[in-house]
């Protein structure tokens, strides 16, 4: 696993809903996302809280770090047993820059292998612009 970081901006209108999950779509993906390919994103689910409520986190890569938030990011996995795989990224603060990030993931937990994931995003507020996808089922624009 590599970290990944990002501003504090990207994840500035997550913190502030204090661990109430939101959807990011297109242009409020973070910069190390978008790259990930349209064809097998299905969706980005984030939640987090500001710096004074953090949580202690540790894993092999980052030893000791306060945990701000979490990201969960859906895929279509068309050669996998299930339709769709979930990654979990720990959001840690970074010690030595106060406007970063780090982001520690992907992690695979007990909810890596879905059959469906359009339940766990209703009613959630979602931030950006989504980007054109003819021919896409109502699924994969969760």
């Amino acid at each position: 696993m590599k970290l990944k970081f990002m501003t504090v901006e990207e994840f500035r209108v997550v913190m502030e809903r204090n661990w109430t999950p939101v959807q990011f779509v297109g242009d409020a993906l973070p910069s190390w996302m978008q790259n990930i390919p349209e064809s097998i994103m299905a969706g980005v689910l984030l939640s987090g809280t500001g710096p004074v409520s953090s949580q202690s986190y540790s894993s092999k890569q980052i030893p000791s770090g306060e945990l701000i938030g979490g990201i969960d990011v859906y895929r279509h996995s068309p050669d996998d047993p299930v339709p769709f795989n979930k990654d979990w990224y720990a959001v840690v603060k970074h010690p030595g820059d106060p406007t970063m990030l780090i982001v520690d993931g992907p992690q695979k937990d007990a909810e890596h292998w879905l059959e469906s994931i359009s339940e766990r995003c209703r009613e959630l507020e979602v931030f950006g612009v989504p980007k054109k996808n003819p021919g896409a089922s109502d699924e994969s624009n969760v």
